[in-house]
């Protein structure tokens, strides 16, 4: 039974303890929460020596709260229920640190309600294109966009969460032009927005490595961290072998990151139809470890983390306090 705690693991509640942390997507956790399984779930990470869940909140399909901003699908919003509010009082239960995680940041659907309704909020490439990688974007100079980003970031504050985290997708591709200034002051916006909301609220980043988000994204994330716009990083290393990630690692940049931001490796355990070994994300794990940082799977299902216990439990137990 993969829900069973793993007794050897505990939580410490110290505020700088190693990141040890999972993704959940929104269907992940909707179907959980549908299910009556997300108690249990919670249980087993905690039990496992995981101390924070980024739980995707604002993504495809919408938010998995009633949102006054953001049109959801009903698997997300079913009448009568929040599925982010379980997720905090469930989280909080279990001593884990549960974290929104705005995974869509600037992109949308083609589809979108928003991208339909406001082509005006969308950035386009000399040519005309508004479509990259299948996505829109929305101009982060637009003053109704940022009116919008931050409305979703008062409504997602108001929940007793430990933080919000924006990803890769909080950026603008290359093909619009440079937007590094423009992002840097957005971020700047929202820094600025969540501490006059909720100060305690943790900011975290999930970026790529430095100069990939910088040239191919606009998204200069050592100089957002110097300035003190975020105060957690999780890069994202998402590569299939170790020696791979020890190499990322090496050129990511991250140890120019100031010391008082804690870091964690994120790890990519697969997708739905082609997991990693569980042996192979453990020596992932290992490495980045090794650096001293902590890490983050993504993305949590049944199988991964089930098949990972075994290999935590042996590897760790003498480890996590």
């Amino acid at each position: 039974m993969i829900f069973k705690p793993a007794s050897s693991f505990k939580n410490n509640g110290d505020k700088n303890e190693k990141i040890r942390g999972v993704w959940m997507t929104n269907v992940g956790v909707s179907f959980l929460h549908h299910t009556s399984l997300l108690d249990n779930v919670f249980n087993h990470l905690a039990s496992s020596g995981y101390n924070r869940i980024y739980v995707s909140t604002y993504g495809f399909g919408g938010t998995i709260y009633p949102s006054k901003q953001v049109k959801s699908i009903l698997f997300f919003v079913p009448p009568f229920t929040n599925i982010l509010k379980a997720s905090e009082k469930k989280a909080k239960r279990q001593d884990l640190k549960l974290y929104a995680w705005l995974e869509y940041g600037l992109m949308l659907s083609p589809e979108d309600e928003i991208a339909l309704k406001h082509p005006e909020y969308l950035l386009k490439t000399d040519s005309g294109k508004t479509i990259i990688n299948g996505f829109v974007w929305l101009n982060p100079e637009h003053p109704e966009v940022q009116k919008y980003i931050l409305a979703i970031i008062s409504e997602v504050a108001q929940y007793n969460i430990t933080g919000i985290q924006l990803d890769d997708h909080w950026s603008t591709p290359s093909e619009f032009g440079n937007k590094t200034q423009a992002m840097t002051k957005l971020t700047a916006k929202v820094r600025q927005h969540l501490k006059e909301i909720n100060p305690k609220i943790i900011l975290s980043l999930s970026p790529n490595p430095y100069n990939f988000s910088l040239n191919k994204y606009n998204q200069d994330w050592l100089n957002w961290a110097k300035k003190g716009y975020i105060d957690e990083v999780v890069i994202q290393i998402y590569r299939p072998n170790s020696a791979q990630v020890k190499q990322a690692i090496t050129t990511s940049k991250i140890n120019y990151l100031p010391d008082n931001i804690p870091v964690g490796i994120g790890i990519f355990a697969g997708n739905f139809d082609n997991f990693l070994h569980p042996e192979e994300i453990q020596k992932q794990i290992a490495v980045a470890e090794k650096f001293g940082y902590g890490y983050s799977i993504f993305c949590w299902e049944y199988e991964i983390l089930g098949s990972l216990t075994h290999y935590l439990i042996k590897s760790k137990s003498n480890n996590l306090k």
